[in-house]
């Protein structure tokens, strides 16, 4: 079983001894979010009340220090708000954390929810799936080898190298995340889907529709992961039981992340070592 932990909501002073204990402990992955403000009038929609004080990251940062921190354990975002960057400058720090683990990072990319944080980052909330599809695009680009020139509607580069190129080839894997039909459209052009589920029978409705955009495109036979997430809160109960991680691995899942803490942060790197024993992890 692959099980992979997220950063969600884990004090500042605790997310590189989680990242440690982890691969001590035989996780698959490290996955790690962001918000960059949370005003306190901000409301989750899934559960809706307002959010308390959070302790908050910037995902490469903190992951480009795992990376010197681990050497076996998969870095990864889960997920970065692309839109809220400049592409060329998100490209630079996408390379960085590959480069640096020597090729365990994935990027998980999506585009948000909360009318603050585009507000706050200066850029068009009306616009961010359009500018996330444009992104994709042009990092994966500036990825392949030579000289690129782009020329989109929101970005541009005249005539210009980029190096060195990804640690991984021909980049670090593309993974979207989102449950809306644009966000599955937009899964199935790339890697992989990040998503958050909350049984394995949603999960099969969720790939039978990824798996008929990608038919449609005719990528059928490439390859392409399904990482499913469990968080209370967010469409589950919690982390799952090693019964339920066997029907979603049964359901053509390759990756299963958790936060076995719940909202219950203190306790999180407790709760990490725990949960490997319930259900056998290593």
């Amino acid at each position: 079983m692959k099980i992979g932990i997220s950063c969600i909501g884990m004090r500042a002073s605790d997310q590189v001894a989680g990242a440690v204990l982890a691969e001590e402990l035989g996780y698959d992955s490290v996955w790690c979010g962001e918000h960059i403000v949370l005003p306190r009038h901000t409301v989750y929609p899934v559960n809706p009340q307002p959010y308390g004080p959070q302790e908050l990251m910037d995902p490469f940062v903190l992951l480009s220090h795992l990376a010197a921190r681990t050497s076996r354990i998969r870095l990864a975002t889960g997920i970065v708000m692309l839109p809220l960057r400049p592409p060329i400058m998100a490209a630079r720090q996408i390379l960085g954390v590959d480069v640096l683990s020597k090729g365990r990072f994935d990027l998980a990319v999506g585009l948000g929810w909360s009318q603050d944080e585009y507000d706050a980052a200066g850029v068009d909330m009306r616009s961010r799936g359009a500018r996330l599809d444009e992104q994709m695009e042009f990092i994966n680009r500036l990825f392949q080898p030579g000289d690129i020139v782009f020329d989109g509607k929101y970005y541009k580069v005249a005539q210009t190298s980029f190096e060195p190129k990804p640690f991984q080839k021909p980049r670090p894997p593309f993974l979207v995340g989102g449950v809306s039909e644009p966000a599955l459209k937009r899964a199935a052009k790339w890697d992989g889907w990040y998503g958050v589920v909350g049984a394995a029978a949603e999960f099969k409705k969720m790939r039978a529709k990824i798996e008929s955009y990608r038919q449609a495109l005719g990528r059928q036979n490439e390859r392409f992961e399904y990482v499913l997430v469990f968080h209370e809160g967010m469409a589950c109960k919690g982390a799952p039981t090693r019964s339920e991680i066997e029907d979603i691995l049964a359901e053509g899942a390759g990756r299963v992340v958790v936060t076995p803490w719940g909202y219950d942060y203190p306790r999180a790197l407790t709760r990490i070592a725990e949960y490997a024993e319930e259900i056998g992890i290593g």
